[in-house]
């Protein structure tokens, strides 16, 4: 892993939108000047992305930095349901939708919809857990499995160029700044969607 994985640990505010840090965020810090790219998420979520993440995203960030002389900033790698769940639950209906239904419209989103309708009030962390974790189908998000990350929009240098350099190297990218928030979800296509319940 060499210089791409800096050794300090790093976490992000609990007042998160949808993954990536709100203005309240710590101020990315690189590893060493050679870092290809700056994190604010916990360097153990960076760590335990799927080998084949961690490879290409390092290429795509020295590949960046080499075309702008600039890095960008890793806000979100791997999470937990329960993190996941804490996020889901501070979401609006259209960016619930608008972030987990481009597929279909999966029945753990109806049924946070359907309760919070039936509450007359938002859900809280715990209950958006519990829908996730008895869900019967649906994988919900490839940060769950290791194998995507949120990368920053805000200060980014050229927001297209790294699409793209992302889409040249195995991952769908997804601009969630359309749904009012700050960050390229990007996931890789060689890492399989798994359930996963915890």
């Amino acid at each position: 892993m060499g210089g791409v994985w800096p050794r300090r640990l790093l976490w992000l505010p609990l007042a998160l939108v949808a993954g990536c840090a709100t203005t309240r965020q710590p101020r990315p810090t690189p590893h060493s000047p050679s870092s290809p790219f700056l994190y604010t998420c916990s360097r153990d979520s960076l760590t335990t992305l799927e080998p084949v993440v961690r490879r290409d995203l390092g290429v795509v960030a020295r590949r960046y930095q080499k075309l702008t002389g600039a890095r960008f900033t890793v806000t979100s790698a791997r999470r937990t349901l329960r993190h996941t769940a804490a996020l889901m639950a501070g979401f609006s209906q259209k960016q619930l939708e608008g972030m987990y239904c481009r597929h279909g419209y999966p029945s753990y989103i109806r049924q946070i919809v359907q309760a919070r309708k039936a509450k007359k009030r938002m859900l809280t962390a715990a209950e958006t857990y519990d829908i996730l974790r008895r869900r019967t189908e649906g994988y919900i998000s490839s940060h769950l499995s290791g194998g995507a990350v949120d990368i920053a929009t805000r200060n980014l240098a050229q927001p297209e160029l790294l699409k793209r350099l992302l889409r040249e190297n195995h991952f769908t990218v997804l601009d969630e700044t359309s749904m009012g928030v700050a960050c390229i979800h990007a996931s890789h296509r060689q890492v399989p969607n798994r359930i996963i319940r915890e």
